[in-house]
């Protein structure tokens, strides 16, 4: 960093005392080595340091709780990207947060973190090292749980936010919010912090690890110096160095080894750590502790956030390390755009390797012209957008982008050594599959189908399983279409069945919540349902869930609880919601043995509070309006179907009254369709409406387009069956209408036809016709009149259209 002193002296820093700090560090006994996750630019220097040193142990910033972790990680049978897994449950609520990050008093608090490795990550490959020189590891870091603040009540009347507490710290954070650094990326120019750690640190070439160790600790003791300490207070940084400390010591002292005995692999950001903070770390809380280590993905760790962010492409940074292991750094450019470009041909871009070699070359002016030594990510993806890029890169460029983001992720997927055993859920998943007779989708690419009668019990069993995992969303299992006749819905199912690679990281997660499927599905139903709280439509919907999953317990609860939400919550869309699955629930009861008279008078009472809620979503904002809608649909065909169960006349006389206060013309249209479909208003009424805004004011004639709009949204064949009415309605009111109001219109009112399906437009387009003076066999294809007004039209259809793609429907 040529410009480091004038960059330490702009920031209010005096260069001499930050290199009196690096001095007394690198100088320690204890060698401390700074490292930036999953960078493999360190990964080598971290190498080459232990191999040169040859400590006898070796303290790594890893989660403390996995020390037995270890052999499984180095295992020769386990291959990177692999992540370790730790998680917390408080079942006794000892930090007494249950009832305040989890949804209920008796559902306890539960903390889970990540910690992913790739064959570059510096910490994967001092443990690797570690073993050619016969060196123990100790993983250092403060156990995740035992950063969690335990709650203190607030006064009455006043509760904390339902957030569960970060507990992945992000070291990246501390850094770039120092001033040292952003001082800096306004000098150099960086525009993130990924172009400014490639410029400096990233040297594929670079191979003195002492010069590195320096370099990057100065760097490192500047960001500390200006660091916001609020945020590192936040980031529990100082909690988690006293327990380094205290390892280091202990480990120290009960091996009999003297400090120049061992070494040190952490974030840069903790070599300037308090060495005189005697003040001992924050115990960890009783509870249940799991720990494992799993298969993880590089797509996975592109999307990671908190612990384990900060690599943007895992498959270049693993390029950039095995090319510069096999003395190749120089094609790191070329191998990543060929790569790139691979990827576009198979979409059936016609790039060549000329275009490799024109991205190359260009790439190599960029870090030139930028002051850099080397071609970073961010030089070849310009140059791949400057080259390949035929347009606006946003546009015409999108398909080079996704391009990029493939070829930058990559698709490799880890293993893990089958000695670490399995978590119990697990193994009760694995259990379940033989018990069930599934076992032969297991570890296979081909996908099985598996069509159930739930009046089989295996078939019952099955269906209860695989509810059971798709609820868990562990990627397993997927259910086909559920529409049909009484047989095809009730008792009979197909699902779709395929091993995926993430189907047991996916299971790790629910360990969380039980050891078993069965246990893990019932409790997050628990925290679902807990979650619902009076809302009508989610607590039957969990219902609904409990009955698919064969949990006679929780059924039960969800029956109780159905009630009380269907009594007091004021939305009208809740309350259809409820309604449409309580019908479902009805016509479960005899098979499922549920309370069918409990769910019959639900059913009424449902029925009876969505009406007299109907008004009050007479305005309700556009973000609502849909749900709105489908409650219509739902109500009005229940309506429909069942006219004797169901209060007609009072449906309609709550729909007759929001359309009458109701000032939103998409929702006024939508109650009056609504009224037409069930035969309370003449269609003529609805046309009369369409009509009526002809004669109207500019600013209201423009709502006719949403007026038809909310019309079609309910009632199409009703309406449809007043045609000619509607035609002549809508033909008025064009004439009627000036130009730029025409326009305005003109979209909401295309939409609107845009509803209809193809024969009903066909028979409105016939009514079109007539009105026009033209029979069935006259052949409209023809379009008389000017050159210039046809070209005016085909304008105006475009414009539409184009307008109609981004138009929320």
């Amino acid at each position: 960093m040529s410009s480091s002193s004038a960059t330490l002296t702009d920031a209010g820093l005096d260069a001499a005392e930050i290199a009196r700090r690096v001095d007394a560090v690198l100088a320690d006994p204890l060698y401390w080595f700074p490292v930036r996750h999953h960078s493999p630019t360190t990964a080598r220097h971290v190498q080459s340091a232990i191999a040169a040193r040859r400590p006898k142990v070796i303290f790594i910033e890893g989660p403390f709780e996995a020390n037995d972790l270890i052999p499984f990680v180095t295992d020769p049978a386990t291959a990177p990207p692999v992540a370790i897994y730790s998680s917390y449950r408080d079942d006794d609520n000892v930090l007494g947060l249950n009832g305040h990050v989890s949804p209920a008093a008796d559902i306890p608090a539960r903390f889970a973190v990540w910690y992913p490795l790739t064959p570059y990550s510096p910490e994967y490959v001092a443990m690797k090292t570690a073993a050619t020189v016969k060196a123990d590891v100790v993983f250092i870091d403060l156990p995740h749980y035992a950063r969690v603040e335990r709650h203190v009540p607030e006064p009455q009347g006043q509760q904390p936010p339902r957030e569960a507490p970060s507990v992945a710290p992000d070291e990246d954070r501390l850094i770039t919010s120092s001033g040292f650094y952003k001082q800096l990326a306004e000098a150099a120019g960086f525009k993130s912090w990924n172009e400014a750690w490639d410029t400096l640190f990233e040297n594929p070439e670079g191979t003195d690890y002492e010069a590195f160790r320096r370099e990057l600790a100065t760097f490192c003791a500047a960001a500390r110096a200006t660091a916001d300490h609020a945020a590192e207070h936040a980031e529990g940084t100082v909690e988690r160095e006293r327990h380094f400390l205290k390892v280091i010591a202990d480990t120290l002292a009960a091996r009999k080894l003297k400090p120049a005995d061992a070494m040190v692999v952490c974030g840069g950001f903790h070599l300037f750590l308090d060495r005189d903070d005697k003040a001992p770390p924050p115990p960890c809380p009783e509870g249940t502790v799991y720990t494992t280590v799993v298969p993880y993905s590089y797509f996975r760790i592109s999307e990671l956030s908190g612990y384990g962010a900060g690599n943007r492409a895992p498959q270049f940074y693993q390029t950039c390390y095995d090319l510069t292991a096999a003395g190749r750094a120089g094609d790191i450019a070329m191998e990543h755009t060929i790569a790139v470009l691979r990827t576009m041909r198979k979409g059936g871009d016609p790039l060549s390797t000329a275009d490799a070699i024109s991205v190359t070359h260009h790439a190599g002016m960029l870090a030139r012209l930028r002051g850099r030594a080397h071609p970073t990510l961010d030089d070849i993806s310009d140059a791949l957008v400057t080259c390949c890029c035929k347009g606006n890169p946003n546009e015409e460029g999108r398909k080079l982008r996704d391009a990029m983001d493939q070829a930058g992720i990559g698709n490799r997927i880890g293993k893990v050594t089958s000695k670490i055993g399995r978590l119990p859920i697990v193994n009760d998943f694995h259990a379940q599959i033989a018990d069930l007779e599934l076992g032969e989708v297991l570890g296979k690419e081909k996908k099985m189908s598996a069509k159930l009668d739930k009046r089989d019990p295996l078939a019952a069993r099955r269906s209860a399983f695989l509810h059971r995992v798709s609820y868990l969303k562990v990627p397993f299992a997927a259910r086909s279409g559920t529409g049909g006749d009484f047989s095809g819905t009730l008792f009979r199912e197909e699902w779709h069945l395929k091993w995926d690679p993430r189907t047991e990281p996916a299971l790790i997660e629910q360990n969380l919540y039980g050891d078993t499927v069965e246990s893990a599905a019932l409790n997050r139903l628990r925290e679902a349902l807990a979650e619902a709280g009076s809302s009508a439509g989610q607590t039957c919907a969990r219902l609904l869930e409990a009955v698919d999953m064969d949990m006679p317990d929780l059924v039960s609860a969800a029956e109780d609880a159905c009630g009380p939400a269907v009594d007091t919550d004021p939305s009208f869309a809740s309350q259809a919601t409820a309604l449409q699955y309580l019908g479902r629930l009805e016509q479960y009861a005899a098979f499922r043995g549920l309370r069918r008279d409990v769910i019959a008078e639900l059913l009424n009472r449902c029925f009876d509070r969505a009406c007299f809620a109907l008004p009050g979503a007479a305005n309700v904002p556009e973000e609502e309006q849909q749900g709105v809608v489908d409650g219509l649909i739902g109500l009005a065909e229940a309506v429909l179907r069942d006219g004797v169960r169901y209060d007609r006349t009072l449906f309609a006389q709550a729909a007759q009254n929001a359309a009458a206060q109701s000032t939103v013309p998409f929702l006024r249209g939508a109650f009056l369709g609504l009224l037409c479909e069930i035969r309370v208003i003449a269609p003529g009424v609805l046309a009369a409406e369409v009509s009526n805004l002809a004669q109207a004011s500019t600013e209201v004639m423009v709502t006719a387009g949403d007026l038809l709009d909310g019309m079609l949204a309910v009632s199409r064949t009703s309406l449809m069956l007043g045609a000619d009415a509607l035609v002549t309605a809508i033909d008025d009111l064009l004439k009627a209408a000036e130009w730029d109001p025409f326009l305005v219109m003109l979209p909401r009112l295309r939409a609107a036809i845009e509803r209809l399906s193809n024969p009903q437009k066909d028979a409105l387009a016939a009514t079109v016709a007539r009105h026009y003076g033209l029979d069935g066999s006259t052949d409209l294809r023809a379009v008389t009149g000017s050159l210039g007004a046809t070209a005016l039209v085909a304008r105006l259809d475009a414009a539409v259209a184009a307008t109609l793609r981004n138009w929320p429907l």
